[in-house]
C-alpha cells in the first residue's frame, strides 16, 4: 500500500506558504514508491499506513511535543510517530540552513523525507544506523526536492 501524504501548516512564517507545501506534498507522494522499494528497517510501518500527516510547526511547538513524548524539552528537526504523524520544525530548518549556507526550503523538505524514512524502519540513534538512514534519505532529497 502507498499511503496518501497530507501536509499541514501549523505556524506562520513568511517563507513557508501553502503553495510551497502543495509542491512538497506532490514531490513526497511521487517519491513514496521509490522509498517503499528500498529494503525496510526492522520497525517499518510505512507500507501499512493509509495516510501520513506531516505538520510544519515552529520551535516552540516541536519543543513542547519533544518534552511531552520524549522527555527532552529542546527543539528538534523532526518527530515521527509510528501511527503516521510527522512534525517538522521550520524554525530549525531555517536556522540550520543559515548556518550551513543551504536553502531552508530544501532543509525543511529533508526533514519530511527523514520522517518518512523513519516510518520505513530506519533509525538514527547509532552512527551506523544514521549512515544507513542518510544513504536512503539524501538521494531522495536530491531527486525529488521541487526546485
Amino acid at each position: 500500500m502507498i499511503p496518501q501524504i497530507e501536509l499541514y501548516l501549523n505556524t506562520e512564517r513568511d517563507w513557508v506558504s501553502e503553495e510551497l507545501l502543495a509542491r512538497f506534498e506532490a514531490a513526497l507522494q511521487e517519491l513514496l514508491p521509490e522509498l517503499l522499494a528500498v529494503p525496510r528497517g526492522p520497525d517499518h510501518v510505512l507500507s501499512s499506513l493509509p495516510m501520513v500527516e506531516i505538520a510544519v510547526v515552529d520551535d516552540a511547538a516541536i519543543a513542547q511535543v519533544h518534552a511531552e513524548f520524549l522527555d527532552d524539552p529542546s527543539e528538534t528537526d523532526a518527530i515521527t510517530f509510528p501511527y503516521g504523524e510527522i512534525l517538522v520544525s521550520c524554525d530549525t530548518a531555517a536556522r540550520y540552513a543559515a548556518e550551513h549556507g543551504i536553502d531552508p526550503c530544501e532543509e525543511l523538505f529533508r526533514y519530511m523525507v527523514h520522517g518518512l524514512t523513519h516510518l520505513h524502519g530506519y533509525l538514527d540513534y547509532e552512527p551506523e544506523d544514521r549512515q544507513a538512514l542518510f544513504a536512503v534519505q539524501e538521494p531522495l532529497v536530491a531527486r525529488y526536492f521541487p526546485r
